[in-house]
């Protein structure tokens, strides 16, 4: 009989070891959606961090031709403090419509209410920008101040800031969007240096409750007409995503979405394709002011131009 305690409790101890996650913890495999949600609700709290990504897409309509576009996109930011913003940002993007090629690259830099730009590449598109406006701007850094309205609209309360300077709308809105489970179907594949990865994709229905539910915070009612085209627009489309999870810290790291569209009306089929990534959670951004930067002034700039 004490062999045969002892040999249960040798059983039991071991099972406990190999299981304690999938017993006092979260199992990766089986609770997916649930680390996905806590890892976008935590990702929504990021505030300072480094990023990277880019945008691809492509547009196919019979009306007015075929759309290209590729962007991408890298750089640090400080959100904490909307009155004392701190952006640095790395642009490159190239698009085609039809056999038309239009690109764009350059860098901002902002530091407060200092805004710092460099124009390295632009082109016509279309003839709409001439050489006269372009010339002067590339390749060099300019200096100007964030227009007022833009300063404005940062410094006004943002549901991912702080409760305390948020109105009671803004309070709701953060929560729902907080405990709203958009993705569904998480399929684990595999845990990658300290990422769990998975694959998962967009609940419709979370989409639509959501959509409802924001309007009923602001004192609106949707309508049959609203629910039925944004019903259609989602049966339309399809979104998948692959997102990485940090193990640790519980945070969406990196994102990878992809969206097919078909407007069965027009014909126009849309696909995107966006990635993003985020690192340096909670290091300090610095911006420094470039060399050799000067004053914007657009009057003395462009003087010749209407001439």
């Amino acid at each position: 009989m004490n062999k045969f305690i002892r040999n249960f409790i040798t059983l039991g101890t071991t099972l406990v070891i190999f299981s304690g996650c999938s017993l006092f913890g979260i199992n990766p495999e089986k609770d997916g959606d649930k680390i996905v949600k806590e890892g976008l609700s935590n990702f929504y709290d990021v505030r300072v961090s480094s990023f990277s990504g880019s945008l691809k897409s492509g547009v196919v309509d019979n009306t007015t031709g075929d759309l290209n576009f590729d962007l991408s996109f890298s750089g640090s930011s400080d959100f904490q403090d909307p009155k004392n913003l701190l952006l640095n940002l790395k642009l490159d993007g190239t698009g085609f419509m039809g056999e038309n090629s239009e690109n764009l690259s350059g860098e901002v830099k902002i530091n407060k209410s200092d805004l710092y730009f460099l124009v390295s590449k632009i082109s016509s598109f279309g003839g709409m920008i001439t050489e006269d406006v372009t010339k002067p701007l590339l390749g060099q850094w300019w200096r100007t101040q964030l227009p007022q309205d833009i300063v404005d609209s940062l410094q006004k309360s943002s549901i991912f800031g702080d409760d305390s300077k948020l109105t009671p709308e803004e309070i709701k809105l953060k929560k729902l969007l907080k405990n709203t489970q958009f993705f569904s179907g998480a399929k684990y594949m595999r845990e990658i240096s300290g990422e769990y990865l998975y694959e998962t994709a967009l609940d419709n229905e979370a989409v639509k409750t959501f959509v409802d539910e924001s309007r009923k915070i602001y004192g609106e009612e949707s309508t049959v007409e609203q629910m039925n085209i944004l019903d259609a627009n989602l049966k339309n489309s399809e979104l998948k995503a692959t997102f990485w999870v940090g193990v640790e810290d519980k945070t969406v790291h990196k994102a990878e979405i992809n969206i097919n569209a078909n407007d069965t009306i027009s014909g126009m089929k849309l696909d995107v394709a966006f990635k993003a990534s985020i690192s340096d959670i909670n290091v300090p951004v610095t911006v420094e002011a470039p060399e050799g930067v000067k004053e914007f002034d657009p009057m003395a700039l462009f003087s010749g131009v209407a001439q």
